[in-house]
């Protein structure tokens, strides 16, 4: 439309500034924009000026120029004629603007402005409907998020002993033995067994160290070691521990030997037990405590004396054997 405003300023309708001005601002026309429709457009007319259109003249001239029938859009427009003297003279301001682009002509009707002014109309309204809408404004960056702190790697806690798994058991610890060889002796206690389900059978050795015994003008020193083979049944279960019935038998060899007498002799007897007792065994792995306590009934009976002095040591006919032991356990 840039060749509109040149031919206008030519004719001396608008100033040659100003169709520069216009020449350079206003976009041309397109079809696409020719099929949105016009503004609200009002016209007042000053005295002298009544030759020109009024506001439903205006509008259908720019509707014609512009291809389609006016509807009302949100911009406002307003047009002014007056004559003065032998000028006419068109004001156009859009909305609430103070600025007004103002068109001249010298003729002698106002028919040539009401070109102009159409022409300009069309132009203003090809260029609010070819804006662009205003850029949003792009979303801040989020700030950097803080490093988490690595997780601790949780450790696998130890896998129970499952109660219908074959396992391998290893026990050893320490005892106390009442009414054997002595009314109270300590003991050394080691075992290794098998446990299927409720069952848990195992071998292992019973050691008495050293005892000394006073009698008379000497003294009697006592050692005992057996082999122990022990059975036991899982009377009830929970899931940290397990109380267990269990019997066998301890078959071993008992020494004697006689000091400061005046004939010094050693003896050593087969001893043969049959325990029968209770154990109570927490359930860990690897590692557990068990503790047991069992009534020794004995099948041969060792007493001990010494020529003109006497019986020195008679065995009771029921002894007894307190015992705790750490117990290292397997899944086979």
């Amino acid at each position: 439309m840039r060749w509109v405003f040149s031919l206008l300023a030519s004719l001396g309708l608008v100033p040659c500034a100003l169709a520069a001005a216009q020449a350079q601002s206003a976009p041309d026309v397109s079809p696409e924009s020719s099929s949105q429709p016009s503004s609200s457009l009002s016209v007042t007319r000053g005295e002298g000026a009544e030759s020109c259109p009024d506001t439903k003249a205006l509008r259908a001239h720019v509707d014609r120029l512009r291809g389609h029938q006016a509807t009302s859009e949100p911009s406002a427009y307003y047009v002014r004629f007056s004559r003065s003297g032998t000028v006419f003279r068109a004001d156009i301001r859009v909305g609430a603007s103070n600025g007004a682009r103002v068109l001249r002509d010298r003729r002698a009707t106002c028919a040539s402005l009401e070109q102009a002014t159409a022409l300009t109309l069309a132009l203003l309204l090809d260029s609010d409907l070819s804006a662009l809408p205003p850029e949003k404004p792009e979303p801040e960056p989020e700030p950097p998020r803080a490093a988490e702190p690595p997780k601790p790697l949780d450790r696998p806690a130890p896998e129970p002993v499952r109660p219908n798994a074959a396992h391998l058991a290893l026990s050893l610890g320490g005892g106390v033995m009442f009414g054997v060889v002595q009314p109270v002796a300590p003991t050394v206690l080691a075992e290794l067994g098998i446990g299927v389900k409720r069952f848990r059978t195992g071998i292992g050795v019973l050691w008495m160290p050293s005892q000394t015994r006073d009698f008379g003008p000497g003294q009697l020193r006592q050692t005992l070691l057996s082999g122990v083979a022990r059975t036991c049944l899982t009377a009830l279960r929970t899931s940290d521990a397990r109380f267990d019935l269990c019997s066998g038998i301890y078959a071993g060899l008992l020494q004697v030997r006689a000091y400061n007498y005046t004939r010094n002799d050693s003896a050593d007897k087969a001893w043969l037990a049959v325990p029968v007792g209770v154990s109570l065994t927490t359930i860990s792995a690897p590692v557990g405590v068990e503790i047991g306590a069992s009534a020794l009934f004995p099948l041969r009976r060792n007493d001990f004396s010494i020529d003109n002095l006497g019986v020195a040591y008679a065995s009771s006919l029921v002894g007894a054997l307190l015992s705790m032991r750490a117990v290292g356990t397997w899944i086979l």
